[in-house]
């Protein structure tokens, strides 16, 4: 014979726990919104959120690629390689 248990959980908590959720991601996800509208207004173009975190991407190669003097070949090398995929994925996304 099978068994089934279910939880059933008041309504007000569910409801509460989804709100929070929701109010959680939307903080979360505001620099990104307010850096995609600062992005929209340089490139006179709308920008979403994923072709913002390529360009975060592609700076943040860049910026290590030529920031630390004092790395190694291989690291430089690296960087030099996450950079052009980053730049890939960067005209591939706008």
């Amino acid at each position: 014979m099978e068994r089934q248990m279910t939880i059933n959980m008041p309504q007000s908590i569910s409801n509460r726990l989804s709100s929070t959720f929701s109010k959680i991601t939307e903080r979360l996800n505001m620099p990104i919104k307010k850096l995609s509208s600062y992005y929209a207004m340089v490139l006179e173009r709308d920008i979403n959120s994923k072709q913002t975190w390529a360009l975060l991407e592609a700076q943040a190669a860049f910026f290590l690629g030529i920031l630390p003097i004092g790395y190694a070949f291989i690291v430089r090398l690296a960087a030099l390689v996450w950079l052009l995929i980053a730049l890939k994925r960067c005209k591939e996304l706008l």
